[in-house]
């Protein structure tokens, strides 16, 4: 573990003295709180704190414990400490760090304290999570967000299961290839895979679709009758995207599939037995629906055993530059190209929002490839749409505007974190500066970079 890779930035804005101790008693960092107030607790130049402090992390690491706390007389000074430890590993593991929190006797109390706790235990094991490999049926989704990466990894742990996945995300976000992936890599794989679009297919026409139908059942119907999706898929697994848009009927029969593993053709009265795992995405809120009438309560809680959440392109902003080059790539070596953006035309990619996701961009880059006459891609060979004063906007994010425990159900604790805590920054920063120009000498940050967070943080 790198200890380098701590959330500083959260720990240097908690007014608590806050320090991490390694196994050997060695301060491998104290915030801001820390140095000010807690001087004769450490010695800068032989990164060790005072030998009381030294023997109270001996004592806690020797008792195996995950907390302790205890009253420290620092000499010479002859004030009263209260000091509290804490392991950053709660899994009997050995002990990398010890999180050490210190405030004079009598000045506040443990649970404010916790904030700090919290988030360096949730940080640690959002990187233990992070570190597991992906098998190759998901290398196919490129990114390195973390949000992004952690959906891949839930929708693995998911492929070792039977249970029903709902893939929840916006047009464009990959849910169709997620979904595939998550039956590739199960023990279904070398059955079918059956796909509809609830959403792309009349009511009407949506029942005998999925469940197929008896010769004759109705005017028109093949002489011989139809298989449904359902028994295509059979053993293997099916894919309902766009669930949110099956009607209440045909709700209630996927609803009898799920309990029963069996169905009705249309005009037949045989049931016919069928062993699927059901994938099903939607990009509404089914809760919402609900609460309207207009989607199953228990359907909902039979389809959301396993959730997934994708995040928007929005929220991938250091993803973007991946998938550009990742899909330049492809197309260079489909046509026999050599290929590459220019700066100004990467900036107004990453500058843009998106709406289109994932599926928007390959869009644009396939377009940009091929009105290039060069080897360079210009702005010039952009859709207008992209530099245009009167571009696309989404919404704006009020999710980055809660509480990190309110948003925390989307994204891990640290990632929410640091980005409201961003956000507030750029903003104080700007309120005091006169000129944007400033803003950037202030943040230290690359003018690119400036206006993007700008744009992702709705502060313009």
């Amino acid at each position: 573990m790198d200890i380098k890779q701590l959330p500083y930035q959260i720990m240097d804005m908690l007014s608590d003295a806050v320090a991490v101790m390694d196994q050997n008693g060695v301060v491998v960092y104290t915030n801001g709180a820390f140095q000010r107030l807690y001087n004769p607790l450490y010695d800068p130049a032989k990164k060790t704190p005072c030998q009381e402090l030294q023997n109270l992390n001996l004592r806690f690491l020797q008792s195996g414990k995950i907390f302790t706390s205890e009253r420290v007389l620092v000499p010479p000074i002859g004030k009263k400490f209260e000091v509290f430890v804490y392991s950053l590993d709660r899994r009997g593991q050995t002990k990398d760090f010890n999180l050490v929190l210190v405030k004079i006797e009598g000045h506040r109390t443990v649970p404010e304290f916790t904030m700090a706790e919290e988030l360096v235990n949730s940080y640690i094991n959002e990187q233990k999570i992070l570190s597991e490999k992906l098998a190759p049926e998901f290398r196919e989704l490129k990114g390195d967000d973390s949000a992004f990466k952690m959906a891949l990894i839930n929708a693995q742990k998911a492929a070792r299961t039977d249970l029903p996945v709902l893939i929840f995300g916006e047009s464009g976000t990959g849910k169709e290839v997620l979904a595939r992936a998550i039956h590739l890599a199960s023990y279904r794989k070398k059955k079918p895979f059956v796909d509809i679009n609830c959403a792309a297919i009349p009511d009407n026409l949506i029942e005998s679709e999925l469940f197929g139908y008896e010769r004759g059942a109705f005017t028109g119907a093949r002489r011989e009758g139809k298989r449904g999706l359902f028994d295509q898929a059979h053993e293997g697994s099916i894919f309902m995207d766009e669930i949110g848009d099956a009607s209440p009927q045909t709700q209630s029969k996927i609803l009898r599939v799920l309990q029963e593993g069996q169905f009705k053709r249309i005009g037949g009265s045989a049931n016919i037995q069928v062993d699927v795992r059901l994938i099903s995405a939607t990009n509404k809120d089914l809760s919402a629906l609900i609460g309207k009438g207009r989607f199953r309560e228990d359907l909902f809680y039979r389809l959301n055993t396993i959730t997934i959440n994708l995040p928007p392109l929005s929220e991938r902003q250091t993803d973007i530059r991946l998938l550009v080059n990742h899909f330049l790539m492809e197309y260079a070596e489909r046509e026999g190209r050599n290929l590459r953006f220019s700066p100004d035309s990467m900036e107004l990619l990453e500058c843009y929002e998106w709406p289109g996701n994932v599926r928007e961009l390959k869009g644009v880059v396939d377009y940009a490839a091929t009105m290039a006459t060069g080897s360079l891609l210009t702005p010039d060979s952009l859709p207008s749409f992209l530099y245009a004063q009167n571009k696309p906007r989404r919404k704006k994010n009020r999710q980055s505007d809660l509480p990190y425990f309110m948003a925390a159900d989307r994204k891990s604790l640290l990632t929410t974190v640091l980005r409201q805590v961003e956000r507030n920054l750029i903003k104080k920063v700007l309120e005091r500066s006169k000129t944007k120009t400033e803003a950037i000498k202030t943040l230290g940050i690359s003018r690119r970079t400036f206006y993007a967070k700008i744009k992702q943080y709705d502060l313009e």
